[in-house]
This record gives structure tokens, C-alpha cells and sequence, in this order.
């Protein structure tokens, strides 16, 4: 389940028309070079929905996608892009079908490393899909 929903946000948000301003550079781990702006995306939990007896056919996954770029300004402009992309999402999503993709939290934050700086805006989605 985690590779197709995996696979599924990725052809969701690289797919996107018109593309974000990071297309091409969305990764699930960041290569050690990296061009800015970029997305990085992570399953982080996932949990198989039961009534009483039996699975109901849903599942309940939360999925980080960190949106980073050299500027503050740039890496909240990505991440309002994927907002517009994913929060209230209802359609395909690779194989699955999302019944709904909801915006849980967002947090900013910033590294720096001599004279680099990098930002991020760390956004949390949960995903509710069919089982695959």
C-alpha cells in the first residue's frame, strides 16, 4: 500500500498542470546536490480502517511533504502551489482512488550551513484511499 500511495502523490503533484515551480525536482529523499526549489515527500504513518468485524476498504495515511527552496519567499510559494494541488483533493491518485486528501498541519522552518540557507515549509496531508 505505501509504494502505490507513494507513487500516487507523486505522479499527483508531478503531473500537476500548470507544474509547480519545483517540476522535476520532487524526490522521496533529497540527493546530496539538490537544485532549488525542490519537494521532498514521506509516508509517515498508515492505518487500515476496521467497523466491528471487518476492514471497511480504507485507509487512513499521513504523508510529509517538505517544500524547500534558498528563500522564504520561494519556498512558501511552493508550498502554496501543492496546497492547491492536494488539500480537498477527491479523484485518482496513480492506482488508488482518494476519497479525500485534507491539509492537517503546516510548520516553517530554516537551516543554515555557512553561508547556504535553506527553507522549508513542512506541510502534513492525510490521505484517505482505498485499500489496495
Amino acid at each position: 500500500m505505501s509504494a502505490e500511495l507513494e507513487k500516487g502523490v507523486y505522479s499527483k503533484i508531478a503531473g500537476a498542470s500548470p507544474q509547480t515551480s519545483a517540476a522535476g525536482r520532487i524526490y522521496p529523499r533529497l540527493p546530496q546536490s539538490v537544485t532549488f526549489p525542490a519537494i521532498r515527500y514521506q509516508r509517515i504513518t498508515t492505518t487500515r480502517k476496521h467497523a466491528l468485524d471487518s476492514e471497511v476498504g480504507v485507509t487512513e495515511a499521513t504523508v510529509q511533504i517538505d517544500c524547500m527552496a534558498e528563500s522564504y519567499s520561494e519556498a512558501k510559494t511552493l508550498a502554496d502551489e501543492v496546497r492547491t494541488l492536494l488539500h480537498g483533493y477527491r479523484g485518482a491518485l496513480g492506482t488508488l482512488t482518494a476519497h479525500l486528501v485534507s491539509l492537517d498541519t503546516e510548520n516553517d522552518f530554516y537551516e543554515q550551513d555557512g553561508d547556504n540557507v535553506t527553507h522549508w515549509v513542512t506541510q502534513r496531508y492525510i490521505f484517505y484511499t482505498d485499500m489496495s
